[in-house]
Formats: structure tokens, C-alpha cells, sequence
């Protein structure tokens, strides 16, 4: 569980991630800044954001919420704590819910980005009552006999102002990979369409397959996904982050990244690849110094050398 406020000075949005970041951008600019109070109705503000493992779920979130100016809430399906299965060291999910949204009620809105929703889907009893909490969520209901991160009872006025926010100021993202279907993917199957690409993408028909109806249905059935990564998109990906860091690692960040294509194709490394190359181009320089000695942080701190770079590349 991570929260995210909008400090990010820069994020750089890789090429082939744009088109669903933009498209985001326009609905959560529906979701978060109309005034859904007048409206008489409540919208379901729920939405699914698909993509192969690394191709940057999480940071489409993350970026998201800068571009909103809008806090946001990460939960991840592997660390979601049940209710009534906590302790002082091991607090539930729901009461860290319940206080991220009280603390942010004077924000125009906020996005809570549920990762890894596919894990959820298996038939055990403990996903059963995982998937309950998450339909209450989805549903913008507070659990009942709701208490909070210290065991204590939560007075009903702040449950309905919680309640009232959550019910019309939150935009709630599923993050899932469905990573068999990425696998999958080049066979035929009646349950892809195609993108305006030519690449086949996931769509509704094929998710109910993987997942129980009743979660997919909580979401809007306009899906955001993120494609595979391809060669064309390593090379711009590569291209992009190269002129956003540091000249003195840039060429050898060039040079490593084009020449390592091949192998980030075959292991299917996504958008984590740059760090990888990011690295591997420090390494390099740092390799080359003659006589290198590092220094302790704390004296580069007290030297005021060169910030850390402030941005998020993938």
C-alpha cells in the first residue's frame, strides 16, 4: 500500500503509453472535476487498466494523479489485509482506506488504484472474502462496524462525509496483467479486437473468462490497454529517456539500450527495461574513473553536490 502526492516535477510518458494516458487524462478530468453532487445520480467512476506485466500500470497511475493534481491511493491485491485479520503490526486494508480519504476530503478528488486485481480471481474462501471488500469498494460503500487503524470506533458523521466523498469524488483504477492472455495472444481467439494498430487486444468477453463476472462488471466496460511492447516502442522508449538524463551517461545509455533490444524482447522486460540500461550505463562510466573512490552520502550532501533527478521514466 503506497499513497502518491502530486511532487513528481516531471513524468515522462513513453510513446506507446500515450494514447491510453491521454485518454485517461480526459476521463478522469470527467470523473474528478464535475460536480457530480448536482447530477442526481452516481456514476460508476470505475476502470480497468490492462496491460502485460512491466508495460507501466502502476505508473500510468501514479502519472495520472500528478496531471490531476489529485492524490492517490495504491493497494496491491498480494498486501490487502482482510478485516478481523489484523494486528498493531499487521493493520487491515479498509481502515487505511477509510483515512486516506478523511485526510485528503479537502482535494477535488482523489484516484485509488487497486494492482494486480487479476490475483483475486482463484477460488479460495480467502479470495472470497477478499473480493467482498473489493465490491464494497467498487460499490463506494464503508464497511459496517467500520474501526480505525487503532482499534477505535468511527463516529457516523465522519463514515457519511467519507461515505459522500468516496460515493462522488473518487475515481477508482483495476490494474490487472492478465498475463496468460498477453501469452496467448497470437493464437486466434474469438475474444480479442483489434487496436488501430493491427494488434490484437483483450476486450470484456475474454476477461469474464479469467475473472468473476461480478467483479468486471463493477468496472465500466470501456477498457484502457496498455499493448505488448515492441521493437518500434524499445527504441523509442530508449530514444525518449536518453534525452531526459544526464549527458554524462547518455551515450552509453544510447548505445547499451539500442544493442540489448533482442534480449529485453525475449524476456519481455517492458518499460523496466530502461532502468536496466539506466544502470548498466552508470556502471559503465563509474567503471572507467581512474582511481574512483565514492564518498559517504552524507559528505556529497554537506559538499551540496547535484540533486537527485526528480522524475519517474517509466
Amino acid at each position: 500500500m503506497s499513497e502518491t502526492k502530486s511532487t513528481i516535477n516531471e513524468t515522462i510518458i513513453l510513446p506507446y503509453q500515450q494514447p491510453v494516458f491521454d485518454r485517461l487524462c480526459a476521463t478522469a478530468r470527467a470523473c474528478i472535476c464535475v460536480d457530480r453532487f448536482s447530477l442526481g445520480i452516481k456514476l460508476r467512476t470505475n476502470f480497468l487498466l490492462i496491460g502485460p506485466s512491466g508495460s507501466g500500470k502502476s505508473h500510468i497511475a501514479k502519472a495520472l494523479s500528478h496531471e490531476m493534481q489529485v492524490p492517490c491511493l495504491t493497494l496491491a491485491i498480494s498486501d490487502w489485509i482482510l478485516l478481523g485479520n489484523s494486528n498493531r503490526a499487521n493493520l487491515a486494508t479498509w481502515p487505511a482506506i477509510f483515512e486516506f480519504i478523511e485526510r485528503h476530503a479537502h482535494m477535488p478528488g482523489i484516484i485509488i488504484f487497486i494492482d494486480e486485481l487479476d490475483k483475486c480471481s482463484h477460488d479460495t474462501n480467502y479470495n472470497s472474502f477478499l473480493r467482498v471488500e473489493i465490491h464494497g469498494l467498487a460499490d463506494y460503500r464503508i464497511p459496517w462496524n467500520l474501526t480505525d487503524s487503532e482499534g477505535d470506533a468511527i463516529e457516523p458523521s465522519r463514515v457519511a462525509a467519507v461515505q459522500r466523498f468516496l460515493s462522488h469524488k473518487t475515481m477508482i483504477l483495476g490494474g490487472a496483467a492478465f498475463q496468460e492472455i498477453w501469452d496467448q495472444r497470437s493464437q486466434p481467439s474469438m475474444g480479442f479486437i483489434t487496436s488501430d494498430t493491427g494488434e490484437e487486444l483483450p476486450d470484456l468477453t475474454e476477461l469474464v473468462r479469467k475473472m468473476p463476472r461480478e467483479i468486471i462488471n463493477r468496472f465500466s466496460s470501456d477498457l484502457f490497454v496498455l499493448p505488448a511492447v515492441t521493437e518500434a516502442d524499445y527504441r523509442q522508449m530508449v530514444d525518449a529517456v536518453a534525452q531526459r538524463i544526464p549527458e554524462v551517461w547518455r551515450e552509453r545509455f544510447l548505445e547499451l539500450g539500442h544493442a540489448q533490444i533482442a534480449i529485453a524482447l525475449r524476456h519481455q522486460k517492458g518499460a523496466r527495461y530502461v532502468e536496466e540500461i539506466l544502470l548498466a550505463a552508470i556502471v559503465a562510466e563509474r567503471a572507467s574513473l581512474a582511481n574512483f573512490v565514492p564518498l559517504p552520502i552524507l559528505a556529497e550532501r554537506a559538499d551540496k553536490g547535484p540533486e537527485p533527478l526528480d522524475m519517474q521514466i517509466f
